[in-house]
């Protein structure tokens, strides 16, 4: 990850360009993508999808990978990423023309990865829980973990504050959810969370809509007992 905030006019260039700001959308899932993928999925020819990714990775936005005999495309800077959410091409209120297209922004309104982090009403209802109950301290949109939020995520989560908070990347973050327009947890702290989610199998990724999530019988449940969050 870069460690100067990004370039305001690169942004500014990729965010008004509908190509660009739809193949980094495309990476917000944290996963890697093939360079067909990234070109399929912004409708584009391979050439232009490589060319615009060749310049994301000049500015250390992307990052490539190489296995076997594809090369992987990950994102890589959390700045651009915050932005990418609220620029989402799917965050402005345009009408939905086929059934498919309003289906699909339902989903991902409803639960959703943000980067690396759970983002859409689920994850902002997850953070809210967690400042009700004190275990996180919002001050003028910053998040901050209480004495007993950290015991909690330890005893309860297994997840080591003091590991986290020696990351060169930023412990914790305060992330503008693009379809609530509310703050929801990321960071370090908001990726471990979003990591516990997987490996318990609470969530898993939505197959038929990109970076929507589902959550497990097993999820619901522990929404319910340990975060007090009761879905419909």
């Amino acid at each position: 990850m870069s460690k100067k905030l990004p370039n305001i006019t690169m942004i500014a260039s990729a965010l008004t360009n509908v190509t660009k700001l739809t193949i980094l959308d495309s990476l917000m899932d944290a996963r890697g993508h093939t360079l067909l993928e990234l070109a399929k999925s912004a409708n584009v020819t391979p050439q232009t999808a490589s060319y615009h990714l060749k310049k994301f990775i000049e500015l250390n936005w992307v990052r490539a990978e190489k296995s076997g005999r594809f090369h992987y495309f990950f994102l890589e800077d959390e700045q651009v990423a915050k932005l990418i959410e609220v620029f989402s091409p799917v965050s402005f209120e345009e009408p939905t023309v086929y059934m498919k297209q309003a289906i699909e922004t339902d989903h991902i309104r409803h639960f959703r990865s943000c980067y690396d982090h759970m983002a859409g009403y689920v994850g902002q209802e997850i953070t809210s829980s967690l400042i009700t109950h004190n275990f996180l301290f919002e001050n003028e949109h910053k998040l901050e973990v209480t004495e007993s939020g950290k015991m909690f995520f330890e005893h309860q989560l297994s997840i080591d504050i003091g590991q986290l908070q020696k990351q060169k990347r930023q412990f914790i973050t305060s992330c503008l959810d693009w379809s609530e327009r509310k703050h929801h947890l990321g960071g370090a702290l908001g990726h471990s969370l979003y990591l516990f989610f997987q490996d318990q199998h609470f969530i898993l990724p939505d197959k038929n809509f990109k970076r929507a999530l589902s959550l497990t019988p097993n999820g619901t449940t522990f929404l319910k007992e340990t975060f007090g969050i009761f879905l419909k």
